[in-house]
């Protein structure tokens, strides 16, 4: 039986990868020295060369994006905001460099206008799962070919802050629509109200133009629909971009 190590973390999306293991009939194994493969998804740690060189078959990465595009530890928010169409899943050979090793596979997937962070996070790790069982076995095997990523071509993301959540209004409203999807649920998109109370804004759309805010949360308070809030709220906040 073929032994795999495994790396996960992140709110139970690394699950659904370390299922699909177990069900294809893997042995996940504790320990990296003696496995035949690793396998990491979700971990959000810079694995140290030593590891990555322990099983057999060296790791293999499950990364949420269509490498080298959005290199990094905040792919999916990157590709929301950005206003991409188009996303995916890449299985590559995990380096010392995050992100930057040569491709096994890739799968693409059509991103909704309606996409959140949560939602195509899901979306992804589902066909990841689907995509990493017959890529470790080909790769197993030998028929694969790993493809090395055009450096030139790479695209970055940063680690968020909850800092990164606060509203520019400034900004055009599709892009404030967009940053509200991508920040959903963390680390959240906010604005400051004239008390000093924070208001985090759930969401949002956009019609003709215009940045529409439908769901807010008041600081200690349940969410609640705009319209309620600015019955008790005419004034708390001010904004500049267009809005109704």
């Amino acid at each position: 039986m073929i032994k795999i190590v495994f790396f996960g973390g992140f709110e139970g999306f690394s699950d659904i990868y370390l299922d699909a293991l177990k069900k294809a009939g893997f042995e996940i194994v504790s320990e990296a020295k003696g496995a035949d493969l690793g396998v990491i998804a979700y971990y959000g740690k810079i694995i140290p060369k030593n590891i990555l060189e322990l099983p057999k078959h060296g790791f293999l990465n499950a990364h949420p994006s269509l490498l080298p595009s959005w290199r990094g530890p905040s792919p999916v928010q990157a590709a929301i905001l950005a206003g991409d169409k188009i996303t995916g899943v890449t299985i590559h050979i995990a380096t010392e460099e995050p992100d930057a090793g040569p491709i096994l596979a890739q799968k693409e997937i059509l991103m909704d206008i309606t996409d959140t962070c949560l939602s195509l996070t899901g979306k992804l790790a589902r066909e990841g799962a689907e995509l990493l069982i017959p890529t470790i076995k080909k790769w197993l095997s030998g028929e694969i070919t790993p493809k090395k990523q055009d450096d030139s071509k790479a695209t970055y993301t940063g680690l968020l802050k909850k800092k990164d959540g606060e509203i520019d209004w400034s900004k055009p409203a599709d892009y404030i629509e967009r940053r509200v999807r991508a920040y959903a649920p963390w680390p959240g998109t906010f604005t400051k109200m004239k008390n000093g109370k924070i208001l985090k804004i759930k969401k949002t759309e956009v019609i003709n133009g215009i940045l529409k805010i439908l769901i807010v949360q008041p600081e200690g308070k349940q969410d609640m629909p705009w319209e309620a809030f600015l019955r008790g709220h005419k004034d708390a906040i001010e904004i500049t971009s267009p809005l109704r």
